[in-house]
């Protein structure tokens, strides 16, 4: 449970599923196995967990389904606050059930407040971040790209003079990764959108609406369809391409069901952050994997649990739209 709850903070941090899974799983999958959890539980919750990393804002998926729609990316960074926190309990109830099940303990000392606040303490200047970034984009002091460059600068000057663990080696590299993330997602950007443009002008996300529209004229059923492709989607492409390609070309179909395109967007990327950890895809299940040696199959053991749950929650967000439009109020 304090895994998932770290990961939602750090999901407001990275605003990537993999980054997520990859910073917390390294120091929490080793503690956990110490502490006497089967290993499989313990990488499993957090690659399940890291999911929570593109839907608690900021969300580098929200942002690109924001450019590839013309939605506003503060009104998804706003509508995914509380379905990211519902991932989190939902995958904390499974936690808590599975561990009675099968007699995990944790933690055996006496709980201190000493050391909480202790830790807090050393904690405190990491743990503005969000608040930093968050508070600057809903109180509208700046705006998300904005908000990038305070935390770039603020992560910067922290990691460097505060707990002086950032050096300039470790600088350097961090922009080495930077470029060539922003120049793989720049050409998958550039790529997907002229695919997008010409499936627009050749009336394909029209016609995929009409006929979508013909198999059913029940809401709830044509959702359930969405929704499973979507599932399927992410289970073998990346979210960021699958997005810029699917966002233009479904987005008719839920607006003529009444759906909001905010709402569509919080949906679209829960369907495809779900992908993250099922295989063959499954790229929070490699990572996890890698970061603790332990085999996928180990994992899917404990993983259908944890899916179920982020299901339940995707549910919410596809049939309730006061789930995801309360901000909008």
């Amino acid at each position: 449970m304090v895994t998932t709850i770290t990961c939602m903070f750090f999901a407001a941090i990275s605003g990537s599923a993999m980054a997520t899974t990859s910073a917390v799983g390294a120091f929490m999958i080793p503690e956990m196995k110490r502490h006497g959890y089967a290993e499989g539980f313990s990488a499993g919750i957090c690659a399940a967990a890291g999911t929570i990393g593109v839907i608690i804002p900021p969300s580098i998926p929200f942002v690109i389904y924001g450019v590839a729609t013309g939605t506003s990316i503060t009104d998804l960074f706003k509508a995914g606050l509380l379905p990211g926190v519902a991932m989190g309990v939902a995958l904390m109830i499974c936690c808590y059930i599975i561990s009675k099940k099968e007699g995990f303990k944790g933690e055996t000392k006496e709980f201190s407040f000493k050391a909480v606040w202790v830790s807090f303490k050393d904690a405190i200047w990491a743990l503005l971040s969000p608040v930093i970034i968050l508070g600057g984009i809903y109180s509208g002091y700046f705006t998300p790209t904005e908000a990038a460059v305070i935390s770039v600068v603020y992560s910067y000057i922290v990691g460097r003079f505060v707990y002086h663990e950032l050096d300039r080696k470790g600088a350097y590299q961090a922009l080495k990764n930077t470029i060539v993330v922003n120049g793989a997602t720049t050409f998958m950007v550039g790529l997907s959108s002229a695919f997008a443009a010409y499936l627009s002008l050749a009336g394909i996300p029209r016609q995929i609406a009409n006929s979508m529209l013909q198999i059913s004229d029940n809401k709830f059923v044509l959702l359930i369809i969405i929704n499973i492709f979507l599932l399927v989607v992410g289970c073998l492409v990346d979210n960021i391409p699958a997005t810029i390609i699917l966002a233009p070309i479904l987005l008719p179909v839920v607006t003529q069901l009444g759906m909001s395109p905010v709402t569509f967007g919080i949906m679209l990327t829960m369907n495809l952050a779900i992908g993250f950890c099922t295989p063959p895809y499954g790229i929070d299940l490699f990572v996890a994997s890698a970061i603790s040696g332990v085999s996928i199959g180990k994992m899917m053991k404990y993983m259908v649990w944890f899916i179920f749950a982020l299901i339940v929650v995707l549910a919410m967000v596809t049939y309730w739209p006061a789930f995801t439009m309360f901000t909008m109020n």
